[in-house]
Order: structure tokens, then sequence, then C-alpha cells
């Protein structure tokens, strides 16, 4: 329908050029008056296009051809004045137009102009689309007096194009509106168009994406596998299904699964529409997956190899001694794969959201010093000193609590292979919080590994020892400190050992409360925040444990009184922050920089904690924020204020 539309409105286009060049020359030329005028009257019937001749200032209708009156039906023109014809044009611009081609002589061209009229007498009023030329008509003395009119109604056609126009806007607002990559392609395979995420995430222009191809981002190893399946989902008319890793802004390749079917119409490719879906979390779960399988298919294997072998030599022993020596190193065995099972268990328990607890009051202090003597049964190799402990009555549960104490300890055995202690501490917080913490003296942990030890499946890779395990130890610990609404941090050295610390409320902890406060100051047991008139900056003292809601509140005191003082400046101090505050990562990165941005803050001194557990979780947040605030790490406070000061 469209096509057909097309061709009239070029057919159209060509009859109103050759009407124009006709009526130029009859109206230009010298020739007898009165048979020009009859020539031209039998020209202006017979015009396919909408003609009309306006007499006089007042644009008297002289002449109006077939054409012409059909635009508007059942309306009397010829004899009338244009506005008593034609009301409605009165308040428009056109007619101050007529005027001034009436007055100057100068000819006016029209192309799809929009003129509100109505068809009929007393009819509603449409939007109605023209293109026209209005030419001056002179006398014998050549001075204008009057105007003819070449009109053609091209209203179907502008509407049409107009709503392909909306069509295609709405169209293009769904593909960017889609979270995955959405693409186009003509049917010769050419790529036309990509949307937003695409740009986004190439870190390029549309134009420049679709200009270099999908070549330029798709990795080298998978380039001929996707171009042999889409030259055959082109010549075929099949989908194009292909999995292919993309070149990020970031110079990272991610995996993706592509998909691409053709639209088509009467029998034709018209186009082809793909998707790329980001699999690279499935990839990578996939081959941890595997490796997983490959350390869990081996480390079951060793302690079987081993009970098997020792049951063979028992059968051939009869000494009591050797033979009793045989049956406890095959206990030893077994007890290791029953505890390699029962992790696997609690794993599947955690993924379906079924580990029981079984929260009773029970002696602290009790069950700590039970779980080291426990361990402390299973090696001669290390002493696990108890340094300090309290005699405290804990609400939890009890077996759950153990199993932490004991990876913590049997982690800290394995992991200092060249030392011969391990110590343990357990002491109370001025907040009535229980610490526990477990040293070792061993190889140590290097930084950028310390935020991923308590990942499922995620082992420390050191290539100068191997230990066993399959490395679900901690990432239980951590569900069971999660569901006793704990928290968990690590110090560590490489090479000369780590501190596993974990944290339990003994009550529930009460909202901050505020010690002092007012708009230029405010201070209570988690932070102090004061405006520094001198340097108009806000100082922020963050003390204490801090947890999600102690850094929201925090932070919204921080942001209040950073808008009501009108700075831009924050000097935020974490020198004496406690344990990990990871789980408000995500609000202040998302949520709250983005609000802190948006009221004016343009620079930020962030003085780090001790904690290396802390300093990774704030470059974690800084690492997401676009650079639109400069933010600066410093360990000292001196160097940030020197620094904060000159901005």
């Amino acid at each position: 329908m469209f096509q057909a539309q097309q061709n009239l409105l070029k057919l159209n286009n060509e009859l109103e050029s050759r009407v124009e060049q006709r009526t130029l020359e009859l109206l230009t030329a010298k020739a007898d008056a009165s048979g020009q005028t009859e020539r031209l009257k039998r020209f202006f019937m017979q015009a396919p296009a909408g003609i009309c001749i306006l007499d006089g200032p007042d644009f008297v209708f002289e002449l109006v051809n077939p054409s012409y009156q059909k635009l508007f039906p059942g309306r009397k023109l010829t004899g009338k004045p244009l506005l008593e014809a034609l009301p409605e044009l009165k308040d428009q611009l056109i007619y101050d137009i007529l005027k001034n081609v009436y007055k100057t002589g100068n000819t006016f061209e029209g192309k799809e102009l929009l003129m509100p009229m109505a068809r009929e007498a007393n009819g509603p009023l449409e939007d109605r689309y023209f293109t026209f030329v209005y030419q001056a008509r002179y006398d014998a003395n050549d001075k204008v007096d009057g105007i003819m009119v070449f009109a053609f109604e091209v209203t179907e056609a502008v509407l049409v194009r107009q709503k392909e126009k909306e069509n295609e806007e709405r169209f293009r607002f769904l593909l960017n509106a889609m979270p995955q990559q959405v693409w186009t392609a003509r049917p010769s395979g050419k790529l036309d168009y990509v949307n937003e995420v695409i740009c986004e995430d190439f870190g390029r222009s549309a134009e420049d994406i679709i200009g270099q191809g999908w070549q330029a981002f798709i990795h080298p190893d998978d380039q001929q596998s996707c171009l042999k399946k889409w030259l055959n989902a082109l010549r075929t008319g099949h989908e194009y299904l292909v999995e292919f890793r993309l070149k990020f802004q970031d110079g990272q390749y991610r995996w993706h699964l592509a998909r691409a079917v053709p639209l088509i119409e009467n029998g034709e490719i018209k186009l082809w529409l793909g998707t790329n879906t980001n699999i690279d979390i499935q990839k990578n779960n996939e081959q941890k997956k595997d490796e997983f399988l490959s350390i869990a298919s081996h480390e079951l294997k060793t302690p079987l190899t081993s009970i098997k072998a020792f049951n063979q030599l028992m059968m051939r022993i009869n000494e009591p001694q050797k033979l009793n020596d045989l049956i406890q190193k095959s206990a030893a065995h077994v007890l290791r794969l029953e505890k390699l099972i029962s992790n696997l268990l609690d794993v599947s328990r955690i993924n379906a959201g079924k580990m029981d607890y079984n929260m009773e009051s029970f002696n602290f202090y009790e069950m700590l010093k039970d779980t080291i003597d426990s361990v402390q049964h299973t090696t001669a190799s290390h002493q696990i000193i108890l340094k300090s402990a309290e005699n405290i009555t804990y609400t939890g549960d009890r077996f759950r609590l153990e199993q932490v104490v004991n990876n913590l300890l049997t982690n800290a055995i394995k992991y200092s292979p060249e030392a011969n202690k391990v110590i343990v501490t357990c002491a109370i917080h001025e907040d009535n919080s229980l610490i526990v913490s477990v040293q070792d003296f061993g190889i140590g942990i290097e930084e950028k590994n310390l935020s991923r030890l308590f990942e499922r499946y995620y082992r420390v890779d050191n290539t100068a020892m191997r230990f066993e395990g399959l490395g679900l130890g901690l990432f239980i610990s951590a569900e069971i400190l999660k569901r006793h609404n704990g928290s968990f941090w690590i110090e560590s050295v490489p090479g000369k050992g780590s501190t596993f610390f974990f944290r339990l409320l003994t009550h529930q902890i009460q909202k901050q409360a505020a010690i002092i406060q007012g708009d230029l100051y405010y201070h209570d047991s988690a932070i102090t925040l004061s405006y520094n008139n001198v340097h108009s900056r806000i100082d922020a003292d963050w003390t204490g444990f801090q947890n999600l809601e102690s850094v929201q509140q925090g932070c919204h005191r921080l942001l209040n009184m950073m808008v009501k003082n009108h700075v831009h400046k924050v000097l935020n101090n974490n020198i004496h922050v406690l344990g990990n505050w990871s789980e408000a990562v995500e609000w202040v990165a998302e949520e709250w920089f983005p609000a802190m941005y948006k009221a004016g803050l343009k620079y930020f001194a962030w003085v780090n904690s001790p904690s290396v557990f802390s300093q990774l979780s704030a470059r974690k947040i800084v690492n997401t924020l676009p650079d639109k605030i400069a933010i600066r790490f410093f360990t000292d406070v001196i160097t940030a204020e020197a620094w904060i000061n000159e901005q």
C-alpha cells in the first residue's frame, strides 16, 4: 500500500512540474490575449492537479478547475472572495503569504504545508497537507491583478509517512529499552542498526559500529565459526544461533549468545532482527562448575583410594599394633570423606534455601573451647592457643557456629605448613558485640584474592604448593554468619600470615541516636560531621563497626549537611572504622553517590580504613562511578586535607 502511495506521489510531483512549467509559459506569452485566455482556460479545466485563479486584492475565485473543486466538495467557490468561500483561512499564515505574493509579485512554493481546513461548508476542521505554488498574474501594464494557485493535496501520503516514522520511533524505543544488545541487518547481511546497549558496551557511536561491522568486536578465535553460520543463515533463511565473545570498551571479552531471525514479507526477506544476550556469568559458572567437578572428583577419590589401600593391608596383617594403626588412618580418611560430603550437602541446602538453624542459648566460651580441643586432636604440627575468651551466653545455632570455627582453624593449620601455632581470641567490643579472630603465620593471601575468598568454589591459586579442599568451607561459613546477622573480614600479609575475624551481635543494636545535632555539627556513636567554614567543606569521621543501616543513616546526614551549607567538597575519614562494611557497597555506589553528585559534590577525599577489606570495598564503589566526581584515596588525614583544600 505504501509503495503505491509513493508511486502516486511521484506521479503527482511530475504532473506538478509539467503543469507549472506550461502555466508559466502561457502566463508569460505575449501572443493574442483572447486566444491565450481561451487556451489557458481549457488547460486549467483539463489539468489533473487543482488550479484556480484568484482575482484582485480580495482574491475572488475567478476560475476553479474540477480538480481544485474536488478539494472542497459541496462548497461554491467561483465568484466568491477567498475568505467568504474558505473562512477558516482568515487567521492562518497562508492568507498573509497570499497578500505578500500579490504585493511583491514574488512566487511562493509550499511543500507539504499543514493547513487546518474543512472539506465541506460548516464541516469540522481537519489537518490537511498541501503542496502548492502561488504565482502572480500581471495585467497589460505589468501590475499584479491576481494570483494563480496550483495545489495538490498530499495529506494521505504525509500521514502515512508520519505513521511510519512514529512506528519506527516506537520500534527503536522498544529496542533501546531491552537489556540485551539488539541489532538489525539488511537482507544481504550488512549491519544497519544497533541499539544503545551496544553503543554503551563497546564505547562507540552507532555509526562507527555499523561502519566497522561485527568483525571488529568478535574475538578472533570465534570469527570463522560465526561467519560460517551467518552465511548459512543468509543462504537458507533459517535462524542464526551462535555463541561468541565480544570485546567491550574496557578491553575485556564477554561471552554472548547471538540469535537472529528474518522478517519475511511476500516470500522475501526484508531484514534480519538479532539479539546478543550476555551469558558471560553463565559461561564462567559453567567453567567453575567443571573445575569444581574435577577438583571434587579428585578430592573424593583420594580418601577412597587410601581407605581401599588400608583395608587391603588390614586383610593381610595379623599384628594387633599395626592393625590398630591402619584402622586409625583409615578412620581419619573416612572423617575427611565425611566432611567433603557434608560440605557438598550444605551448599545444596544453601542454594535451595533449606539450611536449617536451631537457635538456642548456649555458652559461647564452652563452644569455642570444645571446637579448639576437637581440632587439636587431629593435628600434632600446630598448637592452637586460646589467648583470651569471654564467658558469655549467646543465642544461635551452636552446631553451625562450631562449623565456622572448625573451618577457620583447619584452614589456619592447612595454610601455615611451616608454622607451629594458631592463635584464637574472643572479645566483647564496647558496643557489646562479640569479636572472634583466628590468626595463623602461614603463606598469607594477596590483596587481589581477599574479596573473593568467601565465594563458592573459590580457592586461592598458589603455584608454590597444592592444598586440598573443595573451596566450600568459607562460603558455607559466610552464609552461616549472615544468617546470624554477623559479619566477617580478613587481614593478611603475604608470607607472614592471615587473621580471620567474625563479629556476632549479642543483642539488637539500636538505631544510632544523635548525641549532638545541628546544621553545622552532628555526632553519634557511628559518625561525626562538621562544617569547615574556612575551607568550605564537610568533614566526616566514621567510627566503630558499620553496617548497612549505620552507613545509610550517616550518609543521609552527610548529604543533608552538604546541601544546607552549599558546599561541594567532602573529607571522608575512615581511619576509625572497624571490621567490614561491604554490605553497603551497592547502595553507596548506586544511590548515595549519584544523589551527592546531583546535590553538587565535586571533590571527595577518602582517607582509607586500616582494614584491607574496607579498602577493597571503597575501591569497588569508585570503580563503578563515572568520572563526574574527583575522588582520591589517602592513608592519612593531613595529606587528604592538603589535596582537598587546593580544589
